[in-house]
C-alpha cells in the first residue's frame, strides 16, 4: 500500500495531503466540479503550477473564480 506524504499547495503554499496513487481516497472528491469547471481548472494548474495537485481551498476558489467569470454559462 502507498503511503502519502505531506506536500504544499503550489498555489497557496498550505500543507496538505496528495493522494494521487489513491483516488478514491483524494480529498478531490469531496468538492463536486461540473466537467467545464474541471477543464478550467486543468488548464490553470497545466500552465501555472506545472500539472501539481491543489489544495481544496484553493479547488474550491477556482471553482468560484469559474462561476464568477461564467454565471452566465452551463458549469
Amino acid at each position: 500500500m502507498t503511503k502519502h506524504a505531506p506536500d504544499s499547495c503550489p498555489r497557496c503554499g498550505q500543507l496538505f495531503t496528495c493522494k494521487v496513487s489513491s483516488v478514491g481516497r483524494c480529498d478531490c472528491l469531496r468538492i463536486n466540479l461540473s466537467f467545464s469547471e474541471t477543464q478550467y481548472i486543468r488548464d490553470i494548474t497545466a500552465l501555472a503550477y506545472d500539472g501539481g495537485c491543489l489544495c481544496l481551498d484553493c479547488l474550491h476558489s477556482l471553482q468560484l473564480d469559474y462561476r464568477t467569470k461564467y454565471s452566465n454559462n452551463e458549469s
